[in-house]
């Protein structure tokens, strides 16, 4: 289960690499999903918390950025 963790921060990492923000959200809630997986099975409230929390977040921005989208066109 410690493989998941490592998995979630380097895909965490790979998301700040990109220059599409759009991209960035999505790799970003990859690795918040994985990284949840990992805090229920361990039981890190702190980890769930925050994670749960940055995935509203993005998929509020992804949500925004599509619905901006369509009004232009």
């Amino acid at each position: 289960m410690e493989i998941m963790a490592y998995i979630g921060s380097v895909i965490i990492f790979i998301s700040f690499c990109t220059k599409k923000v759009n991209l960035l959200r999505l790799l970003n809630n990859i690795g918040c999903v994985i990284f949840l997986f990992y805090a229920f099975y361990h039981g890190r409230m702190p980890l769930i918390i925050l994670n749960s929390m940055v995935i509203i977040v993005n998929m509020y921005h992804i949500w925004s950025d599509k619905k901006q989208k369509i009004k232009r066109y």
